[in-house]
């Protein structure tokens, strides 16, 4: 069977949060590699992807994010800006309330 856009997405995640762990020479966590290497075990890297990238310095932040060189750093950026607009639309939603 063929794997969903859902599960599709989640692994993307998964790859971007690995892309942006080794480049800070740290360990990818085994959990996240499984999820990486089979649609067996998907794991979903949305919050551990945000917070590590809420953590980094600008300059950090720069040479991972914005590095217009490599095609996960431009999609990495592009996740950025698609979860920072989500963030900013649901706090909108949710002072209107």
């Amino acid at each position: 069977m063929n794997p969903s856009n859902k599960e599709m997405q989640l692994r993307k995640n998964c790859q971007l949060y690995a892309y942006v762990l080794v480049s800070q020479d740290k360990e990818i966590p085994e959990e996240i590699q499984d999820s990486i290497d089979s649609y067996e075990y998907i794991m979903n890297c949305v919050e551990e992807l945000s917070a590590e990238l809420k953590s980094l310095d600008s300059d950090t932040f720069d040479r991972i994010v914005n590095n217009t060189e490599l095609l996960e750093a431009r999609e990495l950026a592009y996740w950025w800006e698609m979860r920072e607009e989500a963030d900013r639309l649901h706090k909108s939603l949710s002072s209107d309330v």
